[in-house]
């Protein structure tokens, strides 16, 4: 079971905290409002260190849902290291953030596949996977109860839903499909 933070809780579940959070992270530098007197000054820097706050939480939730749900892919795959991950920055909160999803590359020859986890206020928590062989995917265009999008599979929408204890069971079996479909799909 994964715990999601208060402040991550109320920013998926309430729209004015959303869209507080959104504004205040959608620049580098968040627009000081032209009616904030000096006095408010402390409690519009205290919104944008709750509002980051609440991005690194997001980044930290998913990187949870990723260990408590994913295996890394079994040798001879080679899992890429944070550092190694690309554009999408493991790392990254910003970038994880404007994603909305998390994922970690593995490598195999000329192989190469990505396990994700993705989580939304009204999709809740989906897992997805793909396989690609020279930026090309091996998996066949339909899978069963998959969600296809541009060659990355996802777990259906609304299986796991937002609330402060994530129950991720339902998931492990998506997850143990998707690693028999990746091994079945992997020969060169």
């Amino acid at each position: 079971m994964v715990q999601i933070s208060q402040g991550l809780l109320a920013y998926f579940s309430d729209k004015k905290t959303q869209a507080a959070v959104d504004l205040l992270l959608a620049k580098k530098r968040p627009q000081m409002p032209d009616d904030v007197g000096w006095d408010e000054v402390p409690d519009f820097f205290r919104a944008v260190r709750a509002a980051r706050q609440i991005q690194a939480d997001q980044a930290i939730l998913l990187h949870e849902i990723w260990n408590a749900v994913w295996k890394p892919l079994p040798a001879p795959w080679k899992a890429k290291a944070p550092h190694e991950q690309g554009d999408d920055g493991a790392l990254d909160p910003n970038v994880i953030w404007s994603n909305g999803y998390l994922l970690r590359s593995f490598d195999r020859d000329k192989l190469t596949s990505e396990l994700v986890i993705y989580v939304d206020g009204e999709a809740g928590v989906q897992i997805g996977f793909n396989l690609f062989q020279n930026n090309k995917s091996k998996l066949p265009k339909e899978l069963g109860q998959w969600e296809e999008d541009d060659g990355t599979f996802w777990s259906p929408s609304a299986l796991v839903n937002i609330r402060r204890n994530l129950n991720l069971d339902p998931l492990q079996s998506y997850a143990a499909e998707a690693l028999k479909i990746i091994r079945r799909n992997e020969k060169l």
